[in-house]
């Protein structure tokens, strides 16, 4: 496994070179990062690399004179320059001093870094081939020493490791935290059902090194720590206590906010953290991180707090299974609010079905049941059935909402709602309104999600062919004219408030892809979206 640095000073082209490939794939293992030759320096001769990716234009030291005075301590190291177009001269000054290849920043992609890598590997080896390197490793390095890091920890959670061999192990895989005290930090992404379904396997793989990249980058230096992807939407941190804290309650809390402020700034995600208790050593780590998974789990009956303590949690009175069955009052009180057909009555019933499961200190799983009985009781209610099953909520049934929703408050809100659009459903077919009417009203609520001719003909169970011709008879234009020009008027609004890039809006008026928006918007309006905005 041959080591590697990255020298740049801006956060985000080393966060995305990083999150760009899965380098032990192509035999490489980071080491290292600086912001700027001088630091790059001091690390290089600690870590000695052997491949560095450097910027040239860099404060307190530039990456040509980084290269000067690197080459002088590491004789065999390789160096690829990262360059803008306006800086060729640059460029050939740093291949006349030694570098092997250049990459300009606004075209750099995996395919391009992969065939970078392959080629600078296959000189090292050339270099290197008496000196067998791999054979050394206490461990199969055909393994990513991420992967063997990550069956390192499961193995202690699990309890299949004993102290003695833990210590050892960490020692060959050089674990950065030591068997003192820990904390174990569970980070969980909110609303992951909805954000899954913008990225493909191979996107997902990038989230997950994206993350990875800016909880590296952003713990400081000064904790001692681990970070193991549990899955793409799970990210476990295990920390040794600050030697100089006089509080670990308050500099975990810390710690946890600069890292939520981070991933909330760069990608725009929202998390939740489990905190365990303070344990003395890997003995304990099974035991610390079933109390930060519990700790988590109770964000499920709180919407106002995204990082949550064990030892907080631990006073909460234990919460039961309710039975599922439903009471003669619950059925009488749910017969009187659809008959009103009035929000405010079902937002007082709805208050009171929450009171209940509250004071009965129903668990989560009871809870979710409730909401999905409630779901099927109005469905067999509704004046033509199943109306109501195929309305979505930001790509989600209500049904998925209930199972899988990241709390309570959401799921409640969203029941709201549900019952708000049931009402109106309800009175559209008892005044027989037309396919077409009934169409337009999911358009004017719901354009911003993914619909389309076959998902709105599907709600309204109605056969597509059948509701274009309907459509275009009735309204005078096709289903996608009328679905574009919404999409477009409700741009247009954001653009003249001002305060949302493009981008954002394109996402907010259902354009997941900015090129397309831009495109779709000028073809309408006869000006791109910053033009129009000027």
């Amino acid at each position: 496994m041959y080591k590697l640095m990255i020298v740049d000073d801006e956060l985000l082209m080393r966060v995305g070179i990083r999150s760009m490939i899965e380098w032990e794939e192509y035999g490489f293992q980071i080491v290292g990062e600086a912001g700027n030759g001088k630091d790059g320096l001091d690390i290089a001769i600690a870590t000695s690399p052997d491949l560095i990716i450097t910027d040239i234009k860099m404060p307190v030291m530039d990456g040509l004179q980084f290269i000067r005075e690197t080459s002088n301590e590491l004789k065999n190291c390789k160096y690829v320059i990262l360059s803008n177009f306006d800086e060729f001269h640059y460029v050939k000054e740093a291949l006349r001093l030694g570098a092997t290849d250049y990459l300009i920043k606004s075209e750099i992609t995996p395919a391009s870094l992969s065939e970078l890598l392959i080629s600078v590997r296959e000189k090292l080896q050339a270099e290197f081939e008496n000196k067998d390197r791999l054979n050394k490793m206490p461990y199969d390095y055909s393994l990513s020493l991420s992967h063997l890091k990550e069956n390192f920890f499961k193995d202690l959670i699990s309890g299949f490791i004993n102290e003695k061999d833990a210590n050892t192990k960490a020692n060959e895989l050089h674990i950065r935290v030591k068997s003192s005290e820990l904390v174990v930090l569970i980070l969980k992404l909110n609303h992951f059902e909805t954000l899954k379904k913008k990225y493909v396997e191979k996107d997902e793989k990038l989230l997950r090194f994206s993350i990875l990249n800016i909880l590296e980058e952003v713990i400081p230096s000064k904790w001692d720590k681990e970070i193991v992807i549990g899955n793409s939407s799970e990210y476990l941190v295990i920390v040794n206590t600050l030697p100089e804290s006089t509080s670990v309650r308050t500099e975990i809390e810390r710690l946890c906010s600069k890292m939520l402020a981070s991933l909330k700034d760069f990608m725009n995600l929202t998390l939740s953290v489990g905190a365990s208790t303070l344990v003395p050593g890997f003995k304990h780590l099974k035991t610390a991180y079933k109390e930060a998974t519990q700790a988590l789990s109770y964000h499920f009956f709180t919407d106002n707090r995204n990082v949550l303590f064990y030892e907080d949690i631990a006073k909460e009175p234990v919460r039961e299974a309710v039975e599922s069955l439903i009471t003669l009052e619950e059925e009488q009180e749910f017969v009187t609010m659809w008959s009103s057909k009035d929000e405010n009555q079902s937002g007082e019933f709805l208050a009171g079905f929450r009171s209940k499961l509250e004071g009965l200190r129903a668990d989560e799983h009871s809870i979710r049941m409730k909401y999905i009985w409630l779901m099927e009781k109005i469905n067999t209610q509704l004046t033509r059935p199943g109306k109501g099953e195929g309305f979505s909520f930001v790509g989600h049934s209500f049904y998925e909402t209930a199972l899988n929703g990241d709390n309570w408050v959401g799921i409640h809100q969203s029941m709201l709602e549900y019952i708000a659009y049931c009402f109106d459903v309800d009175s559209r077919f008892m005044r027989e309104s037309t396919y077409s009417e009934l169409a337009v009203d999911i358009i004017n609520k719901y354009y911003a999600e993914d619909i389309s001719l076959q998902s709105v003909a599907n709600q309204i169970n109605v056969n597509p062919s059948y509701l274009s011709r309907i459509f275009k008879q009735e309204k005078g234009e096709n289903f996608i004219s009328y679905l574009t020009q919404v999409r477009i008027d409700k741009a247009k609004v954001y653009l003249k408030g001002g305060k949302l890039k493009v981008y954002e809006i394109a996402d907010k008026v259902g354009y997941h892809n900015y090129t397309y928006f831009s495109k779709i918007f000028k073809k309408n309006v006869g000006v791109t979206p910053e033009e129009y905005r000027g």
